[in-house]
């Protein structure tokens, strides 16, 4: 297969709407799209993913007011969407009775990014875009296009270039089908931030609550082991990753906030934003690297820490 690899989102768009598959870039991390309205184009995802097939798929709209045409918006989901959208934040809604691929669920996740390659192609694709990470199914996400092009050019029909994600990890991800709120996955968006916003603390958490049972996931990143190098993932707080760093051993790769006399690979982090977005990149560095072991920092105790630690103790489940 030739792969469209360019910056005009325009042609990619015309793929998008006749079944083809588009990698993007958004502001968390690279998404493998494709039309909503096309179960066949989103069966797609699955195939080239190897992604397990009751695992929903989060779709892309350029406006909350197009969304309106496939799901039911209740008043607290334009409140988070006035406030938080475009930007890191996907919402679980009710559906309409409206052709658009829901995974065999009543429902639907749906976000507006904060892009602008990834507006510029919903866009020119006049449709809602479906798209997970863009990344083999339980391997890390992927940050930077020349992982993206190694891994998917020949693969899909087309890539678009453009502004590499700038947060670093996956969207936060509420439930709004019952009376309350549900964080299904933490992302940048932190739930205090939600609360705070909404004049509440009754958002209730259902993290990791259906891994290792038959029950279908409302969203990604509930029910399955993800992010996960073929290195083995360790977490340490600073006193035992220092101590790690003294044993010299050749095949680790260390990923913290103290880190003596880095080496090649190893990756010295300012703060918890630095973190996030060099997290994926760094797991997949330890692969192409041969390194047996990444030793990861415990983050510091901040309103990003929860997403952190759910990425990294996903991808030590899988080590």
């Amino acid at each position: 297969m030739k792969t469209l690899i360019t910056e005009d989102p325009v042609p990619l768009g015309q793929l998008i709407r006749e079944g083809g598959l588009v990698v993007f870039p958004t502001e968390t991390v690279f998404g493998i799209g494709a039309d909503s309205t096309q179960a066949s184009a989103c069966a797609k995802i699955y195939e080239i993913k190897k992604r397990p097939k009751d695992n929903p798929l989060i779709a892309h709209f350029r406006h909350w007011s197009a969304i309106e045409e496939y799901c039911e918006i209740p008043k607290i989901a334009k409140q988070l969407f006035q406030k938080f959208s475009p930007g890191p934040l996907a919402l679980v809604l009710p559906t309409k009775e409206k052709p658009i691929f829901t995974c065999g669920l009543p429902s639907l996740a749906v976000r507006i990014p904060n892009h602008a390659g990834a507006l510029s192609l919903l866009e020119a694709a006049k449709v809602p875009i479906s798209a997970p990470s863009a990344n083999l199914s339980g391997r890390p996400s992927l940050t930077r296009i020349e992982d993206v092009i190694r891994e998917f050019d020949g693969k899909v029909e087309g890539i678009l270039l453009g502004e590499i994600p700038e947060i670093g990890i996956e969207s936060t991800v509420l439930d709004l089908t019952s009376e309350h709120p549900v964080l299904l996955r933490p992302g940048m968006l932190s739930v205090e931030r939600i609360e705070n916003y909404l004049k509440t603390e009754g958002i209730v958490s259902k993290i990791n609550q259906i891994e290792g049972t038959s029950l279908q996931p409302l969203s990604p990143g509930m029910k399955y082991r993800h992010y996960a190098p073929d290195a083995q993932v360790i977490l340490l707080p600073k006193d035992a990753f220092l101590e790690f760093q003294s044993k010299g051993e050749t095949n680790d790769l260390f990923l913290g906030f103290h880190i003596s006399s880095p080496k090649k690979g190893d990756v010295l982090l300012e703060n918890n934003n630095d973190y996030m977005k060099k997290l994926y990149s760094t797991l997949v560095d330890a692969d192409l690297l041969g390194k047996k072991r990444v030793i990861c920092e415990m983050p510091k105790p901040d309103e990003y820490a929860k997403a952190i630690l759910n990425r990294i103790t996903k991808a030590i489940a899988r080590s």
